[in-house]
């Protein structure tokens, strides 16, 4: 009779022990998620002192792979010392209706892609909150974000901006890309 008793007690010692070593880790998960997007207009809107704007919205289809689409977005951030101190960093995802994520391409050929797709054939880099000089002002930061997504998920976007400081809020705006066939 006495085992099922030591049974119970080693079976809460191990749910307790469980619980206390993973609520850590699920509150770290938590927080590097986008629980909580702040919808706004693609004219601009502002959270933690900064100011993001979407600029353009492009998406290509290439003759050779009409189910792609390398969709191009630029982001206009009027950024302060105070909102890099707030957000910490800056990051882009473009999000589906129906729950698909994708993140901005980062390998040297995405740079090619950005100037085709860009309207003036220049790669203003990926978002970043550092000051380009030894100045920590206000200055404003162009950032060029490249997705390649299926074709048939062009429709319903949405763009999330979010920070390590900012997270789990993120604005979001709602993309509408102009299409352009490539030859």
């Amino acid at each position: 009779m006495k085992k099922p008793g030591w049974l119970a007690v080693a079976a809460v010692l191990f749910a307790v022990i469980i619980a206390v070593d993973g609520w850590p880790a699920l509150r770290e998960l938590s927080a590097n998620r986008e629980w909580r997007a702040i919808d706004a207009s693609p004219g601009g809107a502002s959270m933690d002192g900064l100011q993001v704007a979407v600029v353009a919205q492009t998406a290509a289809i290439a003759a050779q792979k009409p189910e792609r689409a390398a969709v191009l977005i630029r982001l206009k951030m009027q950024v302060t010392p105070a909102a890099r101190e707030a957000w910490q960093d800056c990051r882009v995802s473009l999000h589906s209706a129906t729950g698909q994520i994708w993140m901005p391409l980062s390998s040297a050929s995405a740079d090619g892609a950005i100037k085709a797709l860009s309207p003036d054939h220049k790669n203003a880099g990926l978002c970043r909150l550092q000051p380009k000089d030894e100045g920590n002002g206000n200055e404003t930061v162009h950032a060029d974000q490249v997705f390649l997504l299926p074709t048939d998920s062009l429709q319903g976007l949405r763009l999330h901006v979010s920070g390590v400081g900012t997270r789990p809020r993120a604005l979001s705006f709602a993309i509408a890309p102009a299409v352009r066939n490539l030859p």
